[in-house]
């Protein structure tokens, strides 16, 4: 072996022996993919073997004890956040054998990817179960000296007869305001400090003779230096000595705080008696028959009778005027103290709540009851409101997201006997129309949809508002049919729904989720993620559908999909499997030549090659934020590698799609106008297609970007125009170069006169207002043909040109041209 690797295996010999030595298991995790690692002694310290427990980054969170989790978590995610150097905290993980192991958990952040994010965490955990066994034990001793100390409240101290000197300790001279001195005191010390009141007894009671032998008391008042007054307590006895005349031993207690307790029960006796007549809780007392001794004016008010009638009566013979029921049958025969309501069926706007206390004597014998009551019948309506408003959705009653989680973990506890659907609903467009008719309009459809939905659906099936447009359902079942048919139901209330004269839009659409969850153990978080992910899906796909993500029987995935294509956009950029694709647009009259106009796309591939469709990854990266970035990189990468062939007037055009959520980035026309300029780009050459969807999702960020653009001199073009629910409003609002009709109306042209007539009416409108008209989706001939004659100027489509990568494209069809036009200039 050669020598590298000789030294190479014995270092890791003592690495493993030492770590398996010191009891340290280690954790390696790899942010971008996901994948956690653990060591042999990290399974060892908990008892278990390599296998037995299935590895990834959430293993250890499944044994950690459940007090343990939200620290230890919060712990890791502050480190990821940058507020920490290392994780560093303390949790409980479960041993093979059922026990806890304490263990103390180090790590942090070792790796970054070029952009400074986190792509790998190491990590260290230490068994210190005996470290805490020991605090343990030294927490109990401490409290046992604690509870001690608290409990020595003696002084001791002695006089001798002889020589009339006195002996205190410390206890007995802190009592009377004295330093903790071992120096005898004469007895005189002790007389100066007697209250002038009780000096002759106190005296008296100390003088005690040699033949006495029962331990004497007595209590007495002290003055201390501050001339605060003490009550103390001595307890002396006579210690004979032989040959001497004897000593007296006496303990002394402190009992200020015992003399003025009783005084002050004294007092609150007094008060108690003046209170109970005064408040208006009601207040009766019985004896152990049942018989009323005791009765204040607030309970005679409330029973309506006179206090002198009452007294002497049993429970059974009294009743609350309004409730016409004996108190007997209220309060019950219920022991110890028990607090209820009371609610009659045929009175329900009436309620009563009492408490039942026993009286006892010092030995616990029953000597009878006390019962407060009182009338509670408005706070009972106003709990119950407030109980509707903790639970429910203030705008459209329906439940809120607190109450439909807590439904969820109850309905999904039973989904082994009773399968459950959920599903998950995001109304399309409603941003757009809060943003056109106002929040009232918006609040009026949120109301009225959630109506359909409600009566749309069983009685007890429970229906939410989770927070927006976004609203939520559990039925109680698992079949695939009934849940289709009531999806489908749901869709066409919610496209049926009125909104009212008042908005500019009478109907919305919404994107439908729909999850079937047979399993208890599924997390309630989880079942609403598969409905939600089902959700995004059919918005994806379209919106205004409805989609599954799992069927019964099948097996449902983990839900991160999208999660997991979105984490691996950022490798794909740097591995050169994030692609430019592009595809002309064409003349209609000349639909075979080069038009030097090509619209930028993307495309994605697996390691693996698999290509990812963009109705998977565009998504995706919408979902998570990524969409603004992604758009970012497409912009900068094509103007820095084909913007030289961009500078002049006549060269290539490149058009670059905006989502909602790169609209929406308050910075973005500044970064795009930069990068123009960094290539000095012709900026006429430069477009930029924004979807009726984007726009009406964020319609003033929209604008303001429009406005810039044009005013800089680029192009912009409204993107699938005709399928928003107000298209020619926004050329009202956008001043924009082209329109680019929905391919929807391309496909079925030949056969349907109505979607002719619309892209007539569309190409006639933009000539007139001097707009280029762009028909996407052409496939056939005959499209051409039909498009031609009503003027419309440029086509896009398989028929004319597939998507290709980029460079390719630019390189085949545009190099000569473009050099040629160079040449001219």
């Amino acid at each position: 072996m050669p020598a590298s690797e000789s030294t190479l295996t014995t270092g890791q010999h003592i690495w493993e022996h030492a770590l398996h030595r010191a009891r340290l298991g280690v954790w390696d995790w790899n942010l971008v993919t996901g994948e956690c690692t653990y060591s042999d002694t990290w399974f060892e310290m908990l008892g278990y073997a390599r296998g037995d427990l299935e590895q990834d980054s959430e293993l250890w969170l499944r044994i950690t004890h459940p007090d343990d989790r939200d620290r230890a978590l919060e712990s890791g995610n502050r480190h990821l956040a940058g507020e920490t150097d290392a994780i560093e905290t303390e949790l409980r993980l479960r041993h093979k054998r059922g026990h806890w192991v304490w263990v103390l958990d180090r790590g942090g952040i070792i790796e970054r990817n070029a952009a400074g994010e986190p792509t790998r965490m190491v990590g260290v955990q230490t068994d210190i179960s005996s470290l805490k066994n020991v605090e343990r034990a030294l927490e109990q001793v401490n409290r046992s000296y604690d509870l001690v100390l608290e409990a020595s409240v003696t002084g001791m101290w002695s006089y001798d007869l002889a020589s009339g000197v006195s002996h205190w300790d410390d206890r007995t001279r802190q009592m009377f305001g004295m330093p903790a001195l071992p120096a005898p005191l004469e007895a005189k010390i002790w007389h100066s400090f007697l209250h002038p009141e009780d000096k002759e007894n106190a005296e008296a009671a100390h003088a005690l003779k040699p033949e006495g032998d029962t331990p004497s008391a007595i209590r007495y008042r002290i003055v201390l230096k501050d001339g605060s007054i003490r009550h103390m307590e001595t307890r002396t006895i006579f210690v004979p000595d032989p040959g001497t005349p004897g000593s007296i031993l006496g303990t002394i207690r402190d009992v200020s705080e015992e003399v003025w307790a009783a005084d002050a029960l004294n007092m609150e006796k007094e008060k108690l008696r003046v209170t109970l007549s005064s408040i208006s809780d009601a207040v009766l007392s019985t004896d152990t028959g049942g018989v009323i001794t005791f009765v204040n004016p607030a309970a005679a008010r409330l029973i309506g009778r006179p206090q002198s009638q009452l007294i002497g009566l049993s429970l059974s013979q009294v009743r609350i005027t309004q409730t016409q029921v004996p108190l007997s049958a209220v309060f019950g025969t219920q022991t110890g103290t028990q607090t209820a309501d009371v609610v009659r069926a045929d009175l329900d706007d009436f309620s009563v709540r009492w408490t039942a206390s026993a009286i006892r004597a010092a030995d616990g014998t029953h000597l009878g009851s006390v019962y407060t009551f009182q009338d509670v019948t408005e706070q009972q309506k106003q709990q119950k409101a407030l109980s509707f408003a903790a639970n429910h959705d203030a705008l459209t009653g329906l439940l809120n997201r607190s109450a439909f989680d807590a439904k969820l973990r109850e309905h999904i506890a039973q989904a082994d006997v009773q399968p459950i659907t959920v599903i998950y609903i995001d109304l399309d467009y409603f941003k757009g129309l809060n943003d056109f008719a106002g929040h009232a309009a918006g609040d009026m459809a949120l109301q009225t949809i959630g109506a359909a939905l409600r009566d749309g659906l069983p009685q007890d099936t429970i229906v939410a508002r989770l927070g927006g447009d976004e609203f939520a359902i559990i039925l109680d079942t698992g079949d695939f049919d009934a849940a289709d048919a009531i999806a489908a139901n749901l869709l066409r209330a919610i496209q049926n729904a009125d909104l009212g004269i008042s908005t500019a839009h009478r109907n919305l659409g919404a994107s439908i989720g729909v999850a079937l969850i047979h399993d208890s153990q599924t997390a309630p978080a989880d079942a609403l993620a598969f409905a939600d992910d089902a959700c995004y899906r059919a918005k994806s796909s379209g919106r205004n559908q409805y989609a599954f993500f799992s069927r019964l029987g099948e097996t449902a995935t983990s839900g991160l999909t999208a999660a997991r294509i979105v984490a691996d956009i950022a490798d794909a950029r740097a591995e050169g499997r994030l692609q430019l694709y592009g595809q002309e647009l064409r003349f209609i009259r000349d639909p075979w030549v080069c038009s030097g106009h090509i619209e930028v796309l993307a495309r994605m591939r697996t390691r693996s090659g698999q290509m990812i469709s963009p109705a998977e990854f565009i998504p995706a990266a919408e979902r998570f934020g990524m969409a603004a970035p992604l758009d970012r990189w497409i912009i900068q990468t094509a103007l820095q590698r084909h913007g030289h062939t961009m500078q002049f007037r006549g060269g290539l055009s490149l058009a670059f799609n905006l989502s909602a959520q790169t609209l929406s980035d308050p910075a973005l026309w500044e970064t795009i106008d930069q990068v123009i300029t960094d290539h000095r780009v012709y900026r006429g050459n430069v477009v930029f297609e924004i979807t009726e969807t984007a726009a009406f999702t964020n319609f003033e960020a929209a604008e303001r970007f429009v406005r810039a653009a044009r005013a800089s001199g680029c192009r912009v073009s409204l993107d699938d125009f005709g399928t928003g629910l107000s298209s020619f409003e926004y050329l009202r609002r956008f001043p924009v170069d082209t329109i680019k009709i929905d391919g929807s109306f391309i496909q079925n042209l030949t056969t349907q006169q109505f979607d002719r007539e619309i892209v007539a009416a569309i190409s006639t409108i933009a000539h007139n207002m001097g707009y280029d008209v762009v028909a996407e989706k052409i496939e056939s001939p005959q499209d051409l043909n039909i498009l031609s004659e009503m003027g419309v100027r440029f086509g896009q489509g398989f028929l004319m040109h597939r998507p290709e990568p980029l460079d390719q494209l630019i390189d085949r069809e545009f190099a000569g041209q473009l050099q040629g036009i160079a040449q001219t200039r």
